[in-house]
């Protein structure tokens, strides 16, 4: 299965509401505090995303 690294806030959802993230796996490397997290999550549903992870270099 293909994962696409994200690289902001921004870029994942662009790349959500044109829905090529639908089916795949994503990869978050840019700092989210956890408010983001969970609002990112609450759209995996919604744009049909496999699994969706964070780094956890800036914890």
């Amino acid at each position: 299965m293909r994962t696409i690294i994200c690289n902001s806030t921004q870029s994942f959802w662009d790349m959500a509401e044109n829905h090529f993230l639908r089916g795949l796996n994503v990869h978050c490397v840019f700092p989210a505090s956890e408010p983001i997290r969970s609002l990112i999550l609450l759209y995996q549903e919604q744009y049909q995303i496999n699994t969706i992870t964070f780094t956890e270099a800036f914890d």
